[in-house]
């Protein structure tokens, strides 16, 4: 396995230590440069904690606009007017429709420190297909908010076929999305007593990875409710594939051995 998952924030909005807010940083194979999946607030701090240089990241990929997932898109544009970074590459925003606009307008109200700067910025139709350094992403809409996306990535040098479901609820367009995927990200925000219609349960979270016929389940998106040992063991009465927990700085191998 070459690709890796890094956990910046496994939980949300609502404090609780070891569970930040949503961002998670992927690096296609050693030595490659970063993708951030979401950036929520506390994300740009935790990338030192997992080893990932500010300059290692080349492209941000949102799921959507709720604050606990895109807040610090804005402080990574203030970092990146230090100096030092002055030679980094150009950065990549990627997401929904919306995100061009929040790029210029949100500097009219944080300032001029949080506009970006050597950076494009590509918004991204439901079911648009995208290749970037080798490896394929695609999105489908999900119904959590008007515009918000889940994303797959495939590659087919190392058999990488990993999919992160932001915020959701039971779609079943997201369960054909990850169809066949090896690894599964999905939220898992509140128990079973506590179901709301936008978001996954443990059992939600279960059927989806059941659906779409994955091999491992990664639970993520905690809230302070809901106790992530507790959502695998609830997760396991429905799906019997491979069950882990994120957590803030967790690391996780993805893909198959790379072919010789």
């Amino acid at each position: 396995m070459t690709a890796t998952l890094a956990v910046l924030g496994a939980g949300s909005i609502l404090p609780r230590a070891g569970y930040g807010c949503s961002g998670y940083a992927l690096r296609p194979r050693p030595g490659a440069r970063v993708t951030l999946l979401d950036c929520g607030p506390g994300s740009i701090r935790a990338l030192a904690g997992v080893g990932i240089g500010l300059e290692e990241v080349e492209r941000v990929v949102l799921s959507h606009f709720h604050l606990d997932h895109c807040l610090d898109l804005f402080a990574l544009a203030f970092a990146r007017h230090s100096p030092r970074l002055a030679a980094a590459p150009t950065l990549e925003l990627i997401g929904p429709r919306g995100l061009a606009a929040r790029v210029r307008d949100v500097p009219g109200v944080l300032g001029p420190w949080a506009a970006h700067t050597r950076t494009s910025v590509h918004e991204v139709e439901p079911g648009e297909e995208l290749e970037r350094d080798g490896l394929r992403w695609r999105s489908t809409a999900n119904g959590h908010t008007p515009e918000a996306l889940s994303w797959r990535v495939d590659s087919a040098l190392d058999g990488l076929a990993f999919v992160y479901t932001g915020d959701t609820g039971p779609d079943p367009r997201v369960a054909e999305l990850a169809r066949g995927a090896d690894t599964l990200l999905a939220e898992c925000s509140f128990p079973e007593e506590e179901a709301v219609p936008n978001h996954l349960t443990p059992l939600g979270a279960a059927a989806l990875a059941r659906a779409a016929g994955v091999g491992r389940l990664i639970l993520t998106h905690f809230y302070p409710s809901l106790d992530p040992e507790e959502a695998r063991a609830e997760a396991a009465l429905g799906f019997d594939g491979v069950i882990e927990l994120a957590r803030d700085g967790a690391l996780f191998p993805l893909g198959k051995a790379p072919r010789t």
